[in-house]
């Protein structure tokens, strides 16, 4: 088993190296940015394809026998399997006879084993969908690939929690689990009702309208003809593999009822080409505010490798891009807000054409005398201008969801300097995140919420 683990580490080693030298002396170098950007994106999935085996492998090893009884035991070379599973913590050797052998199981065993095994192959679908199963409606089996690999994340997020409760127990009492003949199987069932109990209810509260949240911020030196000025924010749509046509229309037609005076998209628009989505973005056009709508870019509007394209459909439909650049809103007076947005930073991890973040040239020609409102789609671009020498007084920032779903709540909150909701920063700055308007991949929302917010900026006192 050691002697297999050091194989496999070293073999990543050697793709991890052999990828870095790839990107460092050829792809960061091609002439043809959407080329470029082609390869990256291929070379992330594959990374996440994977982990994604891993993680299957390691769900079917420990729960496929869930439900074994004594006479499901396969033999091999004079040894069973269940001997082997109770000699290593964490194994991720298939033995195939236990599959070939599906006879020999009894009839609970085997359903168990034909439903877990579907949903571990399925799950393998997930990123297919992005590149051939992107219509104007989603395709009901996307929605099959995606909550079967929420299952199988689920899965694995609960046995490592398992596996780290057992590893404490036996540390604050090594006598503690020795008393046992035979582990109970309870622990590894709850780990099972415990991801169908999280997928059907995350399931279940997608299908809820996003929660309206009402937000007032003060604002320094904010004129008094824009006091209660008003702004609807929404933040990663995604639109894509299983977000269509008539979720957006619902949104719009929200947006539309809570009549602000400007309306601003924070990013994560699509997940995938114009081609695709083109008739799932028409209902852009029905939007109306005073001031206009603005669009800034996300990381997955440079996943789709077609951002430049994004930036013309969006435009014929009446939305203003703010591509590092600002517009002042005066309203009726003399003065007004400046009113930025900024690139994603996965423009620079992809070079691609003329886009990056580059805060300074969307921030430089805005009046310091005046108020500023950067729209920056990660937390971690809103930090960077917030310490920055320019003046900002309030960001807004999408991004993290909320995490979505345990165990990526972990991840959107300790990888991210801001996670959701309304900050204060400094004595006169605030950073709003939203927790999105819809979700992303996984129709799962459990623990958080979809969110449409309309911000009322106030004089500051």
């Amino acid at each position: 088993m050691a002697a297999s683990v050091r194989k496999w580490i070293l073999s990543l080693a050697l793709v991890a190296v052999s990828l870095f030298v790839f990107n460092r002396w050829i792809v960061i170098h091609m002439v043809n940015d959407i080329l470029r950007a082609k390869i990256i994106r291929f070379q992330i999935t594959c990374l996440i394809q994977a982990f994604m085996i891993v993680m299957t492998l390691f769900n079917w090893i420990n729960l496929s026998d869930l439900f074994d009884t004594v006479n499901d035991k396969v033999k091999i070379d004079g040894s069973d399997i269940d001997k082997e599973k109770k000699s290593s913590k964490f194994r991720f050797e298939i033995h195939w006879r236990e599959i070939a052998n599906w006879k020999q199981y009894s009839v609970q065993s085997a359903l168990w084993r034909g439903f877990l095994m579907t949903a571990l192959i399925l799950s393998q679908f997930v990123y297919t969908s992005f590149s051939f199963l992107i219509s104007s409606e989603p395709y009901l089996v996307t929605y099959l690939f995606f909550l079967c690999l929420a299952f199988s994340v689920q899965l694995f997020a609960a046995q490592v929690v398992l596996y780290a409760v057992k590893t404490l127990l036996k540390l604050i009492d090594k006598n503690s689990l020795k008393h046992r003949s035979r582990p109970s199987k309870f622990p590894r069932i709850a780990v099972v009702l415990y991801a169908l109990f999280i997928v059907t209810v995350g399931f279940y509260n997608t299908f809820k309208v996003p929660e309206i949240k009402e937000v007032n911020i003060p604002i320094k030196g904010l004129p008094s003809h824009l006091d209660k000025f008003t702004i609807t924010f929404v933040s990663d749509i995604h639109l894509g593999p299983t977000v269509g046509k008539r979720t957006l229309e619902k949104i719009v037609h929200m947006i539309n009822y809570l009549h602000s005076d400007i309306v601003i998209i924070g990013g994560d628009l699509v997940d995938g080409r114009v081609d695709q989505l083109t008739s799932a973005t028409e209902s852009l056009d029905w939007i109306k505010s005073k001031y206009g709508v603005y669009f800034v870019t996300g990381n997955h509007e440079y996943y789709t490798t077609d951002v430049h394209n994004w930036f013309e459909n969006l435009e014929s439909l009446g939305v203003k891009i703010l591509h590092n650049s600002n517009v002042v809103i005066k309203g009726a007076g003399n003065t007004g807000i400046c009113l930025a947005g900024v690139d994603d930073p996965t423009a620079d991890t992809f070079k691609f054409m003329d886009h990056t973040m580059d805060i300074g040239g969307a921030l430089r020609t805005c009046d310091e005398s005046s108020p500023v409102i950067l729209i920056a789609h990660q937390p971690k671009a809103a930090k960077a201008a917030l310490m920055s020498n320019h003046r900002v007084d309030l960001v807004l920032s999408g991004h993290t969801h909320g995490g979505q779903m345990f165990p990526l709540t972990i991840g959107a909150y300790f990888f991210n300097p801001y996670y959701a909701g309304l900050y204060r920063h400094g004595e006169h700055s605030h950073v709003y995140v939203s927790m999105g308007t819809v979700y992303w991949g996984f129709p799962i929302r459990f623990g958080t919420n979809r969110e449409i917010t309309k911000i009322t900026l106030v004089t500051k006192d």
